[in-house]
């Protein structure tokens, strides 16, 4: 089974199956009896405007290098993401350049105990995502999270903390802000983030965020041609 519906599964799942199609394509690779082998997703997104995001999973190391042959223009920049398993077939076919292991956190219910902080305001942007920020005295956002995707069943949660106010809890309130939003939709917050950023993964476990302990690549590739 290539998407097993866990946290580890949820980015993939979403831009796969739930992303808008006429800005997703889905390369599959099958068995004789109609079993999925493998799949590349290549996702038009607001993330980066030039460069497609590509998700993937693979049971079969021909059928995945195959799909990212058939997926990918040789030579087009794109953006990563895909677990640590596939990193191999994955640079058997492309470049890979900027190369980092994320680990992958799901809030834990009962863990998760709301930060209640009145400088926390709330909003949604035009396409759906949640927003909580602070505000700092010149105006700006001296914290922010957010989501990145809401799918059926989960949601991707960010957070920005001003260099000058880290370490004051905010980045805690605004997530938590959020993750409690999400809750009360009836979705499982995630939250992902690189190996080495020790503050930002303990951030996460104060909020209530357990790692799962898959680790997920994010790089740029390119084909070679």
């Amino acid at each position: 089974m290539l998407l097993t519906g866990r946290p580890v599964d949820a980015m993939a799942s979403y831009f796969a199956l739930e992303h808008d199609e006429r800005r997703t394509k889905l390369t599959v690779r099958e068995d004789a009896r109609g079993r999925a082998l493998a799949f590349v997703a290549v996702c038009q997104t607001g993330i980066d405007l030039f460069r497609p995001l590509v998700v993937m999973r693979g049971d079969d190391s021909v059928a995945l290098q195959d799909a990212i042959r058939e997926a990918l223009a040789p030579r087009r920049a794109y953006l990563l993401s895909a677990p640590m398993t596939v990193h191999n077939d994955i640079a058997a076919v492309c470049e890979l350049n900027g190369e980092q292991v994320n680990h992958v956190y799901a809030l834990s219910t009962a863990q998760f105990q709301p930060t209640v902080n009145i400088l926390v305001q709330t909003s949604r942007t035009p396409d759906g995502q949640l927003r909580a920020f602070i505000k700092a005295r010149d105006g700006s956002n001296a914290a922010e999270a957010g989501t990145s995707w809401i799918s059926a069943r989960y949601a991707e949660v960010y957070v920005n903390v001003a260099e000058t106010v880290r370490r004051r809890g905010l980045g805690k309130s605004v997530v938590s802000a959020v993750c409690n939003q999400l809750i009360e939709r009836s979705k499982m917050p995630i939250y992902v983030t690189g190996r080495t950023n020790e503050g930002s993964r303990r951030l996460a476990e104060r909020v209530g965020f357990a790692d799962t302990g898959a680790l997920e690549l994010t790089a740029a590739i390119s084909v070679r041609a």
